[in-house]
């Protein structure tokens, strides 16, 4: 994510609503992918959400017919806002979800919504079940997508929840924003391989896409593979070739979007980023996730950057690289 800056040189972060210096109204603009001061933008509005306990900072023009900004029109449903913990889930969810549409933007990827493609167009429910919420219809809801959809369990916005299943799951990793960015790796796997001329390439990586509903019950059954580590991102990859192709994808997202964020703070060469250059996206990776870790370290925490990548994995990588960006060459 790039760095901003207010106009009083104050340094502002993608959440801000307000400059903690001068004080002055600011916006992220998603046409720009840039902040903006409100007061000087008369072209721009804020999003219907702005004053809600959302808190969303996005903009979007005057001539606009929607209320809301592009991230949380893609929003279908939420959590009833009647209970108060609710309110703050949506809050989390939506932030999270405005970092992966900023990555889908910055990357230069299809975003259509459901205004657009009322089939398959993208669109997310953040749903409740009967284990969280006795007063909803719905026994069970898992995270998930299909047809455009995307789902996530409200309970995933609550960090004692997620630190829960983490460790239930036996996981190195898991986020909101990893929730989504694995979802959206559904939805891009529909937009963007099937039948496409990506697709041969795809099996030739991934594997065929058959049985998947009988491989996710044997791995939850039985567990990964033995040395998933060796071909797989993670132990929930190796369930089935579209998990592996969703969890490489949210990876490759992981990388991009936090190799602009070095960028903009100086720590590595910009020219990783803008380069299509697979070769030297991967080197500037590595010794950045080698900092990050010795950071986190230093103040006693766990690794920033759990994972470990192998040679398939990194072949993996370099092909989402290429389809994202259109580049053959390394």
């Amino acid at each position: 994510m790039k760095r901003f800056h207010c106009i009083c040189g104050q340094e502002v972060f993608f959440e801000d609503k307000d400059c903690p210096c001068c004080g002055s109204p600011l916006g992220f603009n998603p046409d720009t992918l840039q902040m903006i001061v409100l007061l000087r933008a008369p072209h721009l509005r804020a999003c219907a959400l702005r004053d809600h306990p959302v808190g969303c900072n996005w903009v979007l023009t005057q001539g606009d017919s929607h209320k809301q900004c592009r991230s949380c029109r893609l929003t279908r449903t939420v959590p009833a806002q009647n209970i108060p913990i609710n309110v703050q889930r949506w809050k989390v969810l939506e932030r999270a979800k405005r970092r992966l549409v900023y990555s889908l933007i910055a990357l230069g990827l299809p975003l259509v919504g459901r205004e657009q493609d009322p089939c398959l167009g993208l669109v997310f429910d953040f749903l409740e079940d009967q284990r969280t919420n006795p007063l909803v219809k719905k026994r069970l809801v898992y995270t998930g997508h299909k047809s455009g959809v995307i789902t996530l369990h409200a309970v995933e916005a609550d960090d004692a929840h997620r630190m829960t299943a983490r460790e239930q799951m036996n996981e190195r990793y898991r986020t909101v924003l990893g929730h989504m960015r694995h979802e959206s790796g559904h939805y891009y796997w529909d937009a963007l391989v099937r039948d496409s001329a990506w697709y041969p390439r795809f099996r030739y990586l991934f594997g065929g896409e058959e049985n998947y509903r009988q491989a996710l019950d044997y791995y939850y059954a039985y567990g990964p593979v033995p040395n998933w580590e060796k071909r797989h991102i993670s132990a929930y990859a190796s369930a089935h070739p579209w998990e592996d192709w969703a969890e490489t994808w949210a990876h490759y997202l992981h990388i991009m979007d936090t190799l602009e964020t070095a960028t903009g703070f100086g720590l590595i060469h910009r020219d990783a980023v803008d380069s299509s250059g697979f070769h030297l996206l991967m080197q500037e990776w590595r010794q950045l996730t080698r900092m990050m870790n010795a950071l986190n370290r230093s103040m006693g925490q766990a690794d920033a950057y759990p994972f470990t990548l192998s040679r398939q994995v990194i072949v993996k990588l370099r092909f989402i690289h290429q389809l994202v960006t259109g580049s053959e060459g390394m």
